[in-house]
């Protein structure tokens, strides 16, 4: 018997024991004056003369049993969906209306993406958000590598929370909420993460021997009391000028941020293939993990190494995206006074289908 039978053999046990321990109650209840028949019958003197009864007696009137009267069954009330889906529920009420989740990509099996999260924790200091978000898509298939930079400030449903900052979820509910947010979001799966913050970036960077990065736009702006001043070509760039190339923004913007961070996240790589890396890829994983924290594995990079050497043999494999002014606008949180940048989500998404293919 199985243990749903036997719990139903345990309900039915249960009632036939109560129902026969109440039974004198249920009389009482139902047919008021019965128990007093049942005394007059019961003390009758045994040796009194036998009367013939004139007419059979007639019991005490029985009190019926009221019967439920018939109620038409109403009518369901429709009930609206939930804008989440079935994602987690806000926690916390948002500023603006929940958007509805983006639907998801349906990708090939082999493909691996990959969320890059640059933190800006300091020392000594455990509170972080993520300065740098990107999403690394690979497909080995292909030899096809897609990355695709999204602005901290972007302002969208964070699921389990509200709706917030997107550079916000790594610090709130750790890798794992931003997963839930860039799926929410972007319809896209993120099977891995990376982060890193400060000290490990410019750590890593000078471990390399710097890096030769390839400069496409104009920057004049400040860092660390030092002006610097670029235009399109190559720059050799240490650590400390790697980390404020990515960061300044005085005379630019978030926007243009996400442009150098792909440069510089490319010219990583770059160095990486032309040190011989792609065949010391235990030794540098090894070297590396002080820097960085990841899900990543050894056994997870090793397949992928036929792949990375095609693609730096070859860097027209790489394409680059980034959410840019048309898909996302200025607006001030009102309680709080906040800027962020609300996505325009038709344009937003049109960007997505031409990353990464029709869903």
């Amino acid at each position: 018997m199985n243990n749903r039978r036997k719990l139903r053999s345990g309900v039915l046990l249960v009632l036939l024991l109560a129902l026969t321990s109440c039974s004198s109650a249920v009389e009482a209840a139902y047919f008021p004056g019965l128990s007093q028949v049942s005394e007059a019958i019961a003390t009758t003197d045994p040796n009194a003369t036998a009367t013939p009864t004139p007419f059979m007696p007639l019991l005490p009137t029985q009190t019926p049993i009221p019967v439920a009267t018939a109620t038409p069954t109403p009518t369901p009330t429709a009930t609206l969906p939930l804008p989440w889906g079935s994602f987690a529920p806000p926690a916390e009420p948002s500023a603006i209306e929940i958007h509805p989740p983006v639907e998801a990509f349906q990708q090939e099996d082999n493909v691996i993406n990959i969320a890059v999260l640059g933190s800006d924790q300091r020392p000594d200091d455990y509170g972080h958000r993520t300065d740098v978000l990107m999403i690394v898509s690979l497909d080995p298939n292909t030899n096809q590598v897609t990355m695709l930079s999204i602005p901290r400030d972007l302002y969208v449903y964070i699921p389990g929370w509200r709706v917030d900052r997107i550079n916000t979820a790594d610090a709130y509910g750790g890798p794992d909420m931003v997963r839930d947010t860039l799926l929410y979001n972007f319809g896209i799966e993120i099977d891995h993460w990376v982060r890193i913050n400060f000290y490990g970036f410019t750590t890593a960077i000078d471990a390399l021997g710097g890096v030769n990065v390839q400069v496409t736009g104009n920057l004049y702006d400040e860092c660390g009391g030092i002006w610097w001043s670029y235009s399109p070509g190559t720059y050799h760039m240490d650590g400390f000028q790697a980390l404020c190339y990515v960061r300044m923004r005085k005379n630019s913007s978030d926007f243009d941020r996400l442009r150098r961070e792909q440069e510089i996240v490319q010219a990583i790589f770059n160095r990486f293939a032309s040190l011989d890396g792609l065949s010391r890829v235990p030794e540098l994983y090894n070297q590396f993990q002080t820097y960085v924290q990841t899900d990543i594995t050894v056994d997870d990079l090793l397949p992928l190494i036929p792949m990375a050497a095609a693609v730096a043999s070859d860097t027209s494999h790489i394409q680059h995206y980034t959410v840019d002014p048309t898909m996302a606008s200025l607006w001030r949180v009102p309680y709080s006074g906040s800027s962020v940048l609300l996505p325009n989500w038709d344009k937003l998404e049109a960007m997505l289908d031409a990353a990464f293919g029709p869903r």
